[in-house]
């Protein structure tokens, strides 16, 4: 089922499959460096330079420590992509709470407008889509905290760069 919205600022569509899709290859990128990482990581680990010359010596225990957390990392990752992988997307109506998998346009008080993707974690990161820059963030970040259920029309403030901000949430999809 193909989602598409014409959001009335932006004169374009966004497809939240199109988002997703996006996200989840960013998501891919991310784990494949994770992955080598480890990989190096371990090798690192076990290879024959890194036995200990005394006991001060660390750096192959350091290696293990890291390859270790980061083969965890990447296994978090591998059952997060699956996740999303397997989510049915829904479209929103504008009496529905803000919540994950929520697009939204918001527009703080100095009339500038930003799209948001709220994903259930590992956000942080930004997406272009037909040429306009889409947040990808989770429900634990700032915006993410005053998006919470909040619905098409509500006012809210959040704390940015120390500095109070305040945004309407202008559509929900």
């Amino acid at each position: 089922m193909m989602m598409q919205y014409t959001f009335s600022s932006l004169g374009v569509y966004m497809d939240k499959k199109a988002l997703l899709d996006k996200f989840i290859d960013e998501l891919n990128r991310e784990l494949n460096t994770i992955a080598e990482a480890a990989f190096e990581a371990k090798e690192a680990a076990t290879n024959s330079e890194s036995k200990a010359e005394n006991k001060y010596d660390t750096r192959g225990l350091e290696a293990s420590y890291l390859a270790g957390a980061q083969a965890k990392r990447a296994k978090e990752l591998r059952q997060f992509i699956d996740q999303l992988s397997r989510l049915q997307l829904r479209p929103y109506n504008k009496l529905e709470p803000i919540e994950s998998m929520a697009f939204v346009e918001i527009e703080s008080e100095d009339a500038e407008k930003k799209y948001i993707f709220i994903v259930p974690k590992e956000g942080g990161m930004k997406i272009d889509i037909e040429g306009v820059a889409v947040l990808m963030i989770s429900p634990e970040s700032p915006l993410g905290q005053g998006l919470w259920h909040k619905k098409e029309g509500d006012v809210f403030s959040i704390k940015l760069k120390g500095q109070e901000k305040e945004f309407e949430v202008i559509q929900v999809q």
